[in-house]
């Protein structure tokens, strides 16, 4: 089979042939015919990652078509799936397992023709969604869902703030809460992005890189918010923070921009806020993610696609940081 493999740091997947794992019991084989990137895969390919182990087939997302089945997973031949995107959660709702482990790293990804993976990772791609759509979904959906339902208890009414809209976890987090009816604010460092928040449903934002931004959010948002969704960190976290309504929640989910800054306990502790961790989330969060995609008709939002061949340059464009929406790479769809 072909594959992107990535062989070495600070250098790009290469095209390579690959054989495809064998089908076990209770396990499948997809083709895959679109894969879609992630941040996850840069840091892995600058090396900033825990964890890196080399040559990899890199990519959590997929959606692909069952080709083969072993013994247990018979039912599943012929389906178009998507995938849950870890392994080993663990028995525990509240966080992952010490063997918690995600698609693409230690274990082989979804940027190749096949994939062998466990029937219990599976669930019907839903119907509504294009290949490359369902492919966008996975990773991004279900940390945008934790992060804004299970962690951010977020619900209609509420006023939710999304940092950094654009990439795949802020634009999902937009537009769960859209759906969920919660009037949403972005940020972002582009006003044209802004705008296409605007056209999913947000209701105004401002622009991260003016220095007056924090005041800005007060000056729309007089009561402050009840759910913040970050996934960058660095120096502006402070201003989210000041952003909070009494009782609100700032769930992030990652670190981009870095550490935070000095922020004063009496900045928050007096309105009674929680400043929330969020990573991924469970197969059953997984499974209420879909439902609700499916229910509202979401649809994860491409910003562009890139055939197997030119997969490095797929890469290169969502570490450029100026897409909006997932990164898709399409594969070849010959006869198995």
């Amino acid at each position: 089979m072909k594959a992107l493999v990535l062989e070495a740091q600070d250098q790009g997947p290469t095209l390579q042939e690959r054989e495809p794992a064998p089908v076990g019991p209770n396990q499948v084989r997809l083709r895959v015919s679109a894969a879609a990137l992630n941040r996850r895969d840069i840091w892995i390919r600058r090396g900033k990652y825990p964890g890196i182990k080399l040559p990899i087939i890199l990519g959590s997302d997929g959606c692909g078509q069952v080709v083969e089945a072993g013994p247990g997973a018979e039912e599943w031949l012929g389906e178009r799936v998507i995938c849950y995107p870890a392994f080993e959660w663990g028995d525990d709702e509240s966080y992952q397992s010490a063997d918690f482990r995600i698609l693409g790293l230690p274990d082989d990804g979804t940027l190749a023709e096949y994939l062998t993976i466990s029937a219990e990772n599976l669930i019907t791609a839903p119907g509504h969604l294009t290949d490359e759509e369902a492919a966008g979904l996975p990773l991004a959906g279900l940390t945008a869902w934790r992060s804004l339902v299970t962690r951010g208890r977020a619900k209609s009414g509420d006023r939710v703030l999304v940092s950094g809209v654009g990439g795949g976890v802020a634009l999902m987090a937009l537009q769960l809460a859209v759906a969920l009816g919660a009037e949403v604010y972005v940020t972002s460092s582009q006003s044209e992005k802004v705008e296409r928040a605007i056209s999913l449903g947000a209701r105004g934002g401002v622009l991260y890189t003016e220095g007056d931004w924090g005041a800005q959010l007060r000056e729309m948002t007089p009561g402050g918010f009840d759910v913040v969704i970050d996934g960058a960190g660095g120096e502006g976290f402070g201003d989210l923070a000041q952003a909070l309504a009494p009782g609100g929640r700032l769930v992030f989910y990652g670190g981009t921009r870095g550490k935070w800054p000095r922020i004063l306990p009496q900045m928050l502790f007096f309105r009674q806020v929680e400043i929330l961790a969020s990573t991924m989330g469970t197969p059953t969060e997984f499974d209420a993610m879909v439902r609700f995609v499916t229910e509202h008709a979401l649809k994860p939002v491409v910003d562009s696609v890139f055939p197997l061949e030119r997969g490095a340059e797929a890469f290169d464009h969502l570490e450029a940081n100026g897409q909006f929406g997932k990164v898709v790479v399409k594969l070849p769809m010959e006869k198995a």
